[in-house]
C-alpha cells in the first residue's frame, strides 16, 4: 500500500541516526530476525505458528494461514557504546521498518498458503574519529564512515501433509556498501594534503530458504511441534568503485577533490553469502500457553566479497521463550484475552575483529486483540516486543548495550469465502 511504502521510506531515512562501529564488518549488523511475536519470545521462531500471523522465518507455517493477513512491523532501537576503561559513553537512536508482508491462505481446507514480503537484512551505519600522535609531524586525525545495508523482497509458499508441513521462500537480496577513511595530518608549519580512501559497492542476487514443521499430539489440545529451517549458501553479483584522492573542505563543510591518486570504476566481482540453519521445539496448549527452545547458526566463515574474507566467524544463538493467555475463549475481561510473552537468548556474533563477541538479551511483549467486526470478518491484533541486552564485554574494546521497542500490526480478513446466500 501507499502508506506502507511511505512509512518504509521514512524509516530508512531515520537509520542515519544509528552508529554502530561493529557494522563495519561483512555486510553490516544483522537486523533482528523474525516477526514481533517471536522476537518477544527470545527469538524462538522455527517451531512457532499462529493462524493469524505470518512467520516468514519458517515458510512451512504458511500452510497454517486461515485468514488473509497484512503484517507490518516497526521498531525503535537505542544503543549505548562504552569502552571498558572509559567512563564516557555514546548513545544513538534509530527508527526502522522491520518488515512488510501479506499472507494469503490459498486453500485453507488443504493447508496451502502463500506469502509476499519485504524486509531489511543488514544495516551499515558508523562514524568513528581517531586522534593519534605522529613523530616529527605532530598529530593526525582519522575519520571512518560507513553506510548502506541489504534488503530482501521475497515470496514463499507452504503446504501440509497430515502432521508434516513444508515450505520455501525465494527472494531477491540486494544492497550497498559505502566505506570511506579520511586522514588529516596536523602540523603548525607544514600544510599537508588531506587524504580520502573510499569504496562504494552494490550487490544482488536470488536467495532460497526452506523449512519444515511436524506436530505430535500429546493430548487433545496439547501438541509438541518440531521444526527446522535452512538457507542455502549463495553467490551474488557485485560491482565496486574505488578511489584514493586528496581533498579539502569548503566553507559549508562539504568536500571537494584536489587530485586523484587512484580510481577504479564498475569493477565486477562476487559476494558469497553464507548458509544458515535453525532447529527447535515448542510444546503448545492451544489458546492457553506454549514453551519452546531453538538453536540457530550461520557459517559466516564462508563470507567473501571480491575474494576477501573480512574479519568474520561462524555465529550461533540459543533461545528459550514462551507465551501465556489467561482465558482466550471464556474470559469476560479484556485483559484475560491478552497474550503475554517472554524469553531470553545468548550466543556468539559473526565478528572476530576483537576476539569473541558475545551477545545476550531478555525479551518480553504482549498481543492486544482489537474487537472483531462480525459483519466483515475482519480481525486486528497489535503485537508488542521489548528487547534489551548487550554485545561484547570487558574483554572487548567496545561494548554495546541495546534497548529495542517493537510494534507489529496484523490486519486480517477472510478472503475467497463462497457466498451461501445471494
Amino acid at each position: 500500500t501507499v502508506l506502507s511504502i511511505w512509512l518504509l521510506a521514512l524509516c530508512l531515512n531515520l537509520t542515519a541516526q544509528e552508529n554502530s562501529p561493529y557494522s563495519r564488518y561483512g555486510l553490516g549488523d544483522l537486523v533482528p530476525q523474525g516477526n514481533i511475536i517471536t522476537r518477544a519470545m527470545g527469538g524462538v521462531s522455527a517451531p512457532y505458528f499462529d493462524y493469524q500471523s505470518v512467520n516468514f522465518l519458517n515458510p512451512a507455517t504458511y500452510s497454517k494461514l486461515r485468514v488473509t493477513t497484512f503484517d507490518l512491523g516497526f521498531e525503535v532501537d537505542n544503543r549505548t557504546i562504552r569502552e571498558p576503561n572509559n567512563p564516557g559513553k555514546f548513545s544513538s537512536r534509530s527508527a526502522n521498518i522491520s518488515y512488510v508482508q501479506l499472507g494469503i491462505p490459498i486453500m485453507p481446507k488443504r493447508n496451502w498458503g502463500i506469502n509476499f514480503g519485504l524486509r531489511p537484512v543488514t544495516r551499515i551505519n558508523y562514524k568513528v574519529q581517531s586522534n593519534t600522535r605522529i613523530t616529527d609531524i605532530d598529530s593526525a586525525a582519522s575519520l571512518f564512515e560507513g553506510s548502506g545495508g541489504s534488503y530482501e523482497v521475497f515470496a514463499g509458499t507452504g503446504i501440509a501433509f497430515g502432521n508434516l508441513s513444508i515450505g520455501f521462500n525465494i527472494g531477491y537480496l540486494f544492497g550497498t556498501k559505502d566505506y570511506s577513511s579520511r586522514k588529516i595530518l596536523l602540523n603548525d608549519t607544514v600544510a599537508y594534503y588531506k587524504a580520502n580512501y573510499q569504496t562504494k559497492s552494490t550487490f544482488g542476487g536470488l536467495a532460497l530458504s526452506g523449512g519444515a514443521q511436524y506436530s505430535v499430539a500429546l493430548a487433545k489440545t496439547t501438541f509438541l511441534r518440531l521444526a527446522a529451517t535452512a538457507q542455502l549458501k549463495k553467490t551474488f553479483n557485485a560491482n565496486r568503485d574505488r578511489k584514493v584522492e586528496t581533498f579539502d573542505y569548503d566553507i559549508n563543510g562539504g568536500t571537494f577533490t584536489i587530485d586523484s591518486a587512484f580510481s577504479e570504476t564498475d569493477a565486477k566481482g562476487e559476494l558469497t553469502y553464507p548458509g544458515s540453519y535453525s532447529f527447535g521445539f515448542l510444546i503448545d496448549k492451544e489458546n492457553e500457553w506454549g514453551f519452546g527452545a531453538e538453536f540457530s547458526g550461520a557459517n559466516w566463515d564462508q563470507y567473501r566479497f571480491f575474494g576477501e574474507a573480512d574479519m568474520m566467524r561462524n555465529s550461533w544463538q540459543a533461545k528459550v521463550g514462551g507465551h501465556w493467555t489467561p482465558d482466550m475463549l471464556r474470559g469476560k475481561s479484556y485483559w484475560s484475552r491478552i497474550t503475554y510473552r517472554a524469553g531470553v537468548f545468548y550466543g556468539k556474533e559473526n565478528i572476530k575483529a576483537d576476539g569473541d563477541l558475545n551477545i545476550f538479551g531478555f525479551t518480553g511483549g504482549a498481543a492486544f486483540p482489537v474487537r472483531r467486526n462480525v459483519y466483515t470478518n475482519q480481525y486486528t491484533v497489535i503485537n508488542t516486543a521489548i528487547e534489551f541486552g548487550q554485545r561484547g564485554n570487558n574483554n572487548n574494546l567496545i561494548r554495546e548495550n541495546f534497548f529495542r521497542v517493537s510494534v507489529g500490526f496484523s490486519l486480517s480478513d477472510l478472503w475467497f469465502v463462497k457466498r451461501k446466500y445471494n
